[in-house]
């Protein structure tokens, strides 16, 4: 987990700093960055040059972007310093200069010389000052604004626009700086601090499932948690028909602030829950937005619901909408071979249909990369089978046997994980155990990928994913990227 890691060089920086002595540039350069939280963006916010990479515009006003710890191309981040008083970027041979030593101004870089306006004292409490002019401090402004950001890396970055204002204690959290070398942190792919659930959370989730009201009251349980994306970076394109059905729809979610090495990046697909006769895919936007907020592209589809749709409906329905993606998501910067689906509760059970049963699949039906099956139910247990199962597979219980994905699994020849909550009912952790061994067996002896959520219930996954609770959200990220990684190595063989 990415954490403040605090290395011998940065502490005796900031001892140095703490003295007001001149700072001994490094060779490689460092971050001059912010040295209080500013918002819950813990990686700290660091003075930078405008545009990236090719787009370097060394023209325009300074301003600061979410330290860039580990990335490579972070050289518009790196700065030293020149005693007596300049601050030079030794990448561009430029120096910080205010535009006029006057409040409001706003900062650029220019070709290093003496004048007044490049002229900065650092004083102890790390605020930077004209020396002409102790009374301004470079600060950062109160808003911020989503920036681009690497894929697989959240949150995503942010930027601020700096000026010169009114030295002032009660906003000193955006006027004191620091310095800091770039492995001072590490780079942390899809892991923000937080990864187990908050303790006041679990304690509620535990409370509402032993009082019975586990289906009502666990959703409203995360509407005031904490997200790790913000709805403006992102671009949803609603209602697309991947059937003629009216439920035959799906949204394709994708970042506007993401940059990728990549031309194309994973898929992932996910289906709701409901008990196969109701869900819908309005309850689950935060699903895909999380993983579009990485540079992923997210897609959020439904299905046709019983007693409408009858076995195998449910998994044609999802294979059909893989189909459509398959043929239409490079338009959105979707790898059309690097699909990924995940089935949640109902929709667990469809995706166990279509992954492991292509015998009762429709002709041609495209496999995903990898298929994630979360809290479903696998067998044909008629002992109290609910009225969604019964609307489903039907009131024959003479045929569930042969309907059932347990005793029937055909196909292992596609990578799958799957899911399970601490507090499932036992009939959903009993069928995972018996498809498990089944699996296990068909691929002698290989056993797929499991995890357990602790504290969570039946109810609770869908809602932590895009808050801190990452236990499946991180599980899914690291599902995605290990297979494409394997599938990447096979192709180039």
């Amino acid at each position: 987990m990415m954490g403040n890691r605090v290395s011998f060089r940065s502490i005796v920086m900031s001892a140095l700093l703490s003295l007001s002595l001149p700072i001994t540039a490094f060779s490689e350069g460092v971050f001059l960055r912010t040295a209080q939280p500013v918002d819950d963006d813990f990686r700290g916010y660091c003075i930078d040059v405008a545009g990236y990479g090719e787009d370097i515009n060394l023209d325009a006003a300074l301003r600061v972007h979410t330290c860039k710890y580990g990335v490579e191309g972070n050289e518009d981040m790196l700065f030293e310093w020149i005693a007596p008083d300049r601050v030079r970027m030794s990448e561009y041979d430029v120096c910080i200069a205010a535009n006029e030593i006057s409040e409001g101004e706003e900062l650029f870089v220019q070709s290093c010389s003496g004048v007044e306006e490049q002229s900065w004292a650092l004083t102890p409490e790390g605020m930077l000052t004209p020396t002409s002019r102790p009374d301004l401090c470079l600060t950062l402004a109160d808003e911020r604004r989503p920036a681009g950001a690497p894929s697989w890396l959240s949150p995503v970055y942010h930027a601020r626009e700096i000026s010169l204002e009114s030295c002032d204690k009660s906003i000193q959290a955006r006027q004191q700086l620091r310095w800091a070398i770039g492995t001072e942190q590490e780079l942390s792919y899809a892991n923000q601090v937080g990864d187990d659930m908050p303790p006041d959370l679990a304690v509620a989730i535990k409370r509402v499932t032993e009082e019975g009201v586990a289906s009502s009251a666990t959703s409203p349980l995360y509407a005031n948690q904490a997200r790790v994306y913000e709805l403006e970076e992102l671009e949803v394109v609603e209602n697309l028909a991947y059937g003629p059905h009216e439920r035959h729809v799906l949204d394709v979610h994708t970042d506007r602030f993401r940059r990728s090495d990549v031309p194309l990046m994973p898929v992932v697909m996910y289906f709701h829950g409901g008990g196969f006769v109701r869900g819908n895919r309005s309850a689950s936007r935060n699903v895909s937005d999380y993983f579009a907020s990485l540079g992923l592209v997210g897609v959020n589809a439904t299905y046709r619901l019983a007693p409408e749709a009858k076995w195998p409906d449910g998994a044609n329905d999802m294979g059909a909408a893989v189909a459509w993606v398959k043929d239409n998501i490079s338009e959105y910067g979707g790898d059309p071979n690097q699909i990924f689906v995940v089935g949640k509760s109902a929709a667990a059970a469809h995706a166990a249909t279509y992954v492991f049963r292509p015998d009762v699949l429709e002709p041609g039906t495209p496999a995903a990369a990898g298929v994630i099956m979360v809290s479903g139910t696998y067998g044909a247990n008629t002992t109290n089978p609910s009225e969604g199962r019964i609307a489903y597979f039907g009131d024959d219980f003479s045929r569930w046997p042969e309907i059932s994905t347990t005793g029937n699994v055909e196909r292992v020849d596609i990578p799958v994980m799957f899911s399970v909550s601490e507090f499932d009912n036992p009939g959903t952790q009993a069928s995972l155990v018996k498809l498990m061994g089944e699996v296990t067996e068909k691929q002698n002896g290989r056993m797929p990928r499991v995890i357990q959520l602790i504290g969570h219930n039946h109810y609770s996954p869908n809602p932590s994913i895009g808050t801190q609770d990452t236990q499946l959200s991180s599980a899914i990220l690291e599902f995605v990227r290990s297979t494409a990684a394997a599938r990447q190595r096979m192709t180039a063989r």
